[in-house]
This record gives C-alpha cells, sequence and structure tokens, in this order.
C-alpha cells in the first residue's frame, strides 16, 4: 500500500486483554488494577513482536488511560489474555497499524509471511484466508506460556 494511501476496508489483526496487574490485596495500590500504560481490559491490537524472544514480548496498539488517540507499545504476551483474531474496522487504527509497519517493519510484521506450508507470497490483510492463520496463532499464544488464555 502506497504511502498515502488510506485503507480500503477492514482488516484483519490478533486481538487481546489487558490482564489486571496482581497487586497485593493488602498493598498501597491495591484498588489500582491495571499497567503502566493501559488500564486493565482495555482491547489490545496486536500487530507483532520479539519472533527472536519467542514473542515473550508483543507490539500493541490500545487506547491508553487519558489519551484519546491509541498508542503503540511493546508489552509482555503474558499480560494479555483472550487471544482472538477479529475484524478491525476504525480508520484511526487501520492508519495508525499500517504507519507503524511501514516505520517499524520488524515489530510490525502482522504474521503477512505464511508459514512454510506451500503457500506462496504474503497474505492479504483482508483475505479471509489471513483470518484463519491469525486464528491458528492467536491459539497457539494461548497455549504456550508466554501467552495467557
Amino acid at each position: 500500500m502506497p504511502v498515502g494511501e488510506q485503507p480500503s476496508g477492514p482488516q484483519w489483526c490478533i486481538v487481546g486483554n489487558l490482564l489486571p496487574y496482581p497487586y497485593s490485596p493488602r498493598g498501597p495500590l491495591a484498588a489500582h488494577r491495571s499497567q503502566k500504560i493501559f488500564p486493565a481490559g482495555a482491547k489490545l491490537y496486536v500487530i507483532g513482536g520479539f519472533a527472536g524472544m519467542g514473542y515473550e514480548t508483543v507490539t500493541v496498539i490500545g487506547h491508553t488511560h487519558r489519551r484519546r488517540r491509541p498508542v503503540l507499545a511493546h508489552l509482555k504476551a503474558a499480560y494479555v489474555g483472550a487471544w482472538r483474531a477479529e475484524l478491525v474496522y476504525w480508520p484511526v487504527l487501520l492508519r495508525m497499524i499500517l504507519r507503524a509497519q511501514r516505520e517499524q517493519p520488524r515489530e510490525c510484521h502482522r504474521w503477512l509471511n505464511p508459514p512454510h506450508d506451500g503457500r506462496q507470497g504474503r497474505y492479504e490483510a483482508d483475505d479471509p484466508a489471513y483470518g484463519e492463520h491469525l486464528a491458528r496463532i492467536a491459539a497457539s499464544f494461548r497455549q504456550t506460556p508466554t501467552g495467557s488464555g
């Protein structure tokens, strides 16, 4: 997609929710149930990660505590739960995903390259086969110790 082009329709993405941070029930922050950047339960759009570390750290886009615009952050995969593949419709999120993909191609790869199963080329982000591919990846995150289900 060229630099200035807008996304033409919805695209598939791995989505998860931020798990509440397990503070001590008697600690000074017992009522504060969030991470530093995102509130607990925030919907996070997972657009990549660091494969060399076994995806212990993933790259996400989400809304922070007091900002209207989404932000890009690197987060431990163990902090994310309810992994699934969904279509993203919001233009602001689609633009941010595409910009991150252009500026940080190693961290924001979106798993567009197929596994070694004989498929040629890359997936298109709006292809239903890509949604199935992401659903398999999300299921593997649910089953590994780095990702929480």
